[in-house]
């Protein structure tokens, strides 16, 4: 019979290996997809936003009227991309490292869009009125593919 130090080190021993261990790729069901294109899709206009100001058209004040208007709606996202990743410090880094590398994806400039699309893609972002589905539909709409590590969730129907 195991004493109960024993226990408690045992314990601690197990919770630390889950807080260390890394997270498991689970695959993005809907939600989630939605959840990570509605993120992509803002992490582009905030790279491009200060990449076009670089480069002498300022669409900031634009995008930091998005931000304000969507702000519930980007929340929500956020929470909702925390929640695929799951619990737990490992779950917490995955997040960080995912959130990193879809900013690092535009640093070089979104594929066939300049300055004048980013103005325009914001329009119609801010035209959404910080709407978590108008987005959603935006960012369909833009063609946004986000990164998904793991892959969307197959449905398996059954068959008689």
């Amino acid at each position: 019979m195991m004493s109960f130090v024993k226990k408690i080190a045992f314990g601690a021993a197990s919770v630390a290996l889950l807080a260390t261990a890394p997270a498991q790729a689970a695959c993005w069901n809907d939600d989630a997809v939605e959840a990570a294109m509605v993120r992509d899709l803002e992490t582009m206009l905030m790279v491009s936003a200060l990449r076009c100001k670089l480069s002498g058209t300022d669409i900031l004040p634009e995008y930091n009227r998005f931000i304000n208007t969507s702000r519930p709606a980007l929340t929500d996202v956020n929470t909702r991309l925390r929640a695929h990743f799951g619990n737990g410090f490992a779950a917490l880094n995955a997040y960080d490292s995912y959130v990193t590398k879809v900013a690092n994806r535009y640093g070089s400039g979104a594929d066939g869009l300049n300055c004048n699309d980013m103005q325009s893609i914001l329009q119609a972002a801010n035209a959404e009125s910080g709407s978590r589905t108008g987005l959603a539909r935006l960012a369909r709409d833009a063609a946004v593919e986000p990164l998904l590590p793991g892959g969307r969730c197959t449905v398996a129907i059954a068959q008689r």
